[in-house]
């Protein structure tokens, strides 16, 4: 079985369940932002596995805009937040996909890219799908 298969295997496996806990718990206004955050760091983690400085750099600059989304509509409540993190998410997903092609991380495994894409197209259609609910809910709250 091919690496990309495998990861596509165990992203739907691996996403579906998530996504399914998250929301029946009602944790998606604070969940979905602060995994966003974290994707980037798995990549760092991944060029620290390769004790590769320069990649764990360029991977922590590519990821600044991710974390920064995930923190701002973690701690900022406007019109439209989820609308904004599922994009952010969606284009993580393209990042994957592409990620080679904009530089290579020797410490991520053959089927990471795979699994990752995923799993931000799928929780990123899943909050932009979503939105509408979790915005009002979310303003519910505060």
């Amino acid at each position: 079985m091919s690496p990309e298969l495998i990861g596509v295997v165990i992203g739907l496996a691996f996403t579906l369940p998530t996504i399914y806990f998250v929301h029946q718990q009602n944790f998606d206004s604070w969940a979905w932002p602060l995994f966003l955050v974290s994707l980037p760091i798995w990549y760092m983690a991944f060029g620290l596995i390769a004790l590769d400085g320069k990649v764990m750099l360029w991977e922590i600059i590519v990821g600044l805009p991710y974390i920064a989304t995930g923190i701002f509509v973690w701690k900022i409540k406007f019109r439209f937040a989820h609308y904004v993190l599922g994009i952010a998410w969606l284009s993580h997903g393209l990042y994957d996909y592409y990620h080679d092609v904009f530089f290579v991380n020797p410490g991520v495994f053959s089927w990471y890219p795979a699994f990752c894409a995923v799993v931000d197209i799928l929780v990123g259609s899943y909050i932009v799908l979503t939105a509408k609910q979790l915005d009002d809910s979310r303003s519910k709250i505060s």
